[in-house]
């Protein structure tokens, strides 16, 4: 599987850019500083977003991790 890194795991990231990358075949690790939200993303290993609209659906992503970059800075070098 390809990797892929990208920074900002807020909903932008998530919710666009992972979905893409990942139906694009890509393993994603999003870098970030939200201590909280890198540890969910790494203890579920993917992450739901919500689509709104006349029908509502929910779209699970997987092939996802995430590095904290305030205090992991060697995992960011060696991905």
């Amino acid at each position: 599987m390809k990797q892929a890194i990208h920074f900002g795991a807020g909903n932008i990231g998530r919710g666009f850019i992972g979905e893409l990358l990942v139906q694009s075949g890509y393993e994603v690790t999003f870098v970030d500083v939200n201590e909280e939200l890198v540890e969910t993303i790494n203890a579920k290993k993917g992450y739901n977003i919500q689509i709104v609209g006349d029908e509502p659906q929910t779209i699970h992503i997987e092939h996802v991790k995430a590095i904290n970059s305030n205090t992991n800075i060697e995992d960011l070098l060696m991905a």
